[in-house]
């Protein structure tokens, strides 16, 4: 592990139940040096990520939240997802529409609207969720690289058997290959109970995969509708915010070329 992503294991260990860290705690908790724990938050609360609150505890800081408005006024999935949902929602009755993006071993909702219902549903905004569970996490783990899919199973193994995606090795690859093989996704109470999703995957301006769109609805309407029209407009959906990304690279990549040219004539 690099000394940057020891760095950022300081950050990682803020949290809801733990939001309040010493040097001694972070040093216990991290396995590092007390020397260069100390390091650590000095360089962090110089950049504004950790703050001094007294008693030699230390909290997440003001260039957080910073950043927060940063992702909500600028993140593609978060500008162009809320047109799309503004679209979207009106064409799906009752239910919950989201975009889940991959964050370490997780999944995070990165945003979210819905029409009026009944719904209790995990997937708030900036929530980790499990990446086993539920159909907005299964088509963003099926469509990752086989080399990232190999360290996830070394590592989660246990998870996913439990999760009922294979016990062995070739079995999870037999399991997710279904999966992307498959234009949607649906999962029956996976994370929630009473809870029917529909998935579809987004990808970004290389076809890799970026995020997930999902439609949640109730289980009962599941159970009395038909759900191939609710899932052509999550695919539909899904395949827009691909598009719109991949644009948005092209047009980066052409005034990146621009300026190296201006640059190159300059010299």
């Amino acid at each position: 592990m690099s000394s940057l992503e020891r760095m950022l294991k300081v950050i990682d260990a803020f949290s809801q139940d733990a939001p309040v860290w010493t040097v001694d705690q972070l040093v216990d908790e991290l396995g590092t040096s007390r020397s260069t724990a100390y390091r650590y938050v000095k360089e962090l609360c110089e950049a504004g990520f950790l703050a001094a609150v007294g008693g030699g505890g230390y909290i997440l800081g003001p260039r957080i939240i910073e950043l927060d408005r940063q992702i909500r006024q600028s993140d593609p999935l978060l500008t162009l997802g809320r047109d799309l949902h503004t679209e979207l929602l009106p064409q799906v009755g009752e239910g919950v529409l989201f975009i889940c993006g991959l964050l370490g071993d997780d999944v995070i909702s990165v945003y979210r609207r819905e029409n009026p219902n009944s719904l209790d549903i995990s997937y708030s905004r900036a929530r980790p969720m499990p990446l086993f569970r539920g159909s907005a996490s299964r088509v963003i783990l099926a469509h990752l690289p086989e080399r990232r899919l190999t360290k996830f199973f070394l590592y989660h193994r246990a998870a996913i058997e439990e999760a009922g995606l294979g016990g062995e090795w070739e079995a999870f690859r037999a399991n997710l290959r279904e999966i992307r093989a498959k234009p949607y996704l649906t999962g029956r109470a996976q994370v929630d109970a009473g809870v029917y999703a529909i998935s579809a995957p987004v990808f970004d301006g290389d076809r890799h995969i970026l995020a997930s769109l999902t439609l949640a609805i109730p289980e009962a309407r599941a159970d009395a509708e038909d759900m191939d029209a609710l899932a052509e407009i999550v695919v539909s959906g899904a395949d827009r915010l691909s598009a719109a990304i991949a644009q948005l690279a092209e047009a980066a990549g052409a005034r990146a070329q621009l300026t190296q040219g201006t640059t190159r004539r300059a010299g």
